[in-house]
């Protein structure tokens, strides 16, 4: 069954992944369309920072401003991150139709089902969460414009904006880079936890397989007569068990060269965001509209880390489960030479496999209670 479609389909809304069979006007259209996307989000960063100035003594303005940027330049890494690997992830889907990742029987093809109605849920949910929180954050700039005075988010332009005919296009403007913006990180983002999902699919169908390798080998052996070289049917077997397996590995170092480095980015910065944004919450009216833009903004930086973190960490209970359910089959009733190389295929899921952000963060739900708890720790010395 084919994956990540739905994932794909956002890409291709959002402005960032063009279908391989639109050709022609169409495809000179959307290539305008991707254009627009990395020009708004990028000249939108840059008017940002060079607006941006430390004379400035109202720390809950500075702090805003970061948070701001901050953000708009890890999506300005994810822009040119999936534009520049778009062939990679296409190939890591395809990867999933062929052998040995494509499902045998009806059992494989049911726990793929399974997983994909996970990543569906993940699809709908979180881009509903992060949708909702970053457009109060959105409302609350809103309510901040004067016109033609104030803009909806500070930046520098190189005229004056003030006149009304320059200052609507320039506040819709600034309002689409930040809608842009988000679109394109819960595109990203669920991206990358629906194929952490997929991976957790591989491994369920592994320990499967494995199971039903067993069954077989036991089966050969009961009924073999002399007339069947068993042993190579084992080394056959087993040979072809342990190259899914690295298979699998192979496939998790791909996602960690792949999205490694952007989710360190994202990780660093949402740290840095919720630590800033718990502070500035406390400087802020609770009635006043922006305390419920950054609130919210809170909440989507929080669902945000929270989302990468839980599907790493499943990847990693995943594979540490691989040992027990090897164990719990009746591998003991095989031959020697089976339980013999049971011993090494056993050693290699006690090494952890972690999915690590930049090569200097492990993505887990312990390192989420960390950057929450770093943040009050930093909040608590600010205050």
């Amino acid at each position: 069954m084919a994956i990540l479609e739905r994932n794909i389909f956002i890409l291709t809304l959002v402005g960032v992944w063009k279908p391989d069979h639109w050709k022609g006007f169409k495809a000179a259209l959307y290539y305008f369309y991707i254009c627009l996307v990395t020009i708004v989000n990028h000249s939108f960063l840059l008017s940002g920072v060079l607006d941006f100035e430390l004379r400035n003594i109202d720390v809950v303005v500075i702090i805003d401003n970061l948070s701001l940027l901050s953000c708009l330049f890890t999506v300005r890494y994810k822009i040119v991150t999936i534009l520049y690997y778009r062939k990679l992830i296409e190939e890591f889907v395809n990867r999933f139709e062929r052998d040995p990742f494509r499902a045998k029987d009806d059992e494989e093809e049911k726990i793929y089902i399974k997983f994909d109605k996970f990543t569906k849920t993940i699809s709908m949910l979180y881009p509903g969460l992060f949708t909702v929180a970053v457009s109060w954050y959105s409302v609350g700039h809103i309510f901040r414009m004067s016109p033609p005075n104030v803009m909806p988010y500070q930046g520098w332009f190189p005229y004056n904006y003030t006149i009304y005919k320059y200052y609507w296009p320039t506040a819709i403007y600034q309002l689409y880079a930040i809608c842009s913006a988000a679109c394109v990180n819960l595109a990203y983002d669920t991206i990358f936890c629906c194929i952490l999902y997929y991976i957790c699919a591989q491994t369920h169908i592994l320990k499967y397989r494995f199971s039903v390798l067993v069954e077989n080998l036991q089966k050969i052996n009961e009924e073999n007569d002399g007339s069947v070289n068993v042993r190579e049917i084992e080394r056959k077997m087993i040979g072809d068990w342990v190259d899914y397996h690295n298979n699998i590995l192979d496939l998790v170092k791909f996602v960690k060269s792949l999205f490694s480095t952007a989710i360190f980015v994202q990780y660093a910065a949402s740290s840095l965001l919720i630590c800033s944004i718990a502070y500035t919450l406390s400087h802020t009216e609770t009635r006043s509209m922006n305390f419920a833009g950054d609130f919210f903004y809170l909440t989507a930086m929080t669902i945000q880390i929270f989302f990468q973190c839980i599907a790493a960490d499943q990847v990693t209970v995943e594979f540490a489960d691989i040992t027990n359910a090897l164990y719990n089959t009746n591998w003991y009733n095989l031959s020697n030479n089976v339980r013999k190389a049971m011993t090494i295929i056993l050693a290699e899921p006690l090494k952890p496999t972690l999915i690590n952000s930049g090569y200097f963060v492990i993505l887990s739900l312990e390192s989420f209670t960390k950057v929450i708890k770093l943040s009050y720790t930093i909040y608590n010395v600010l205050q």
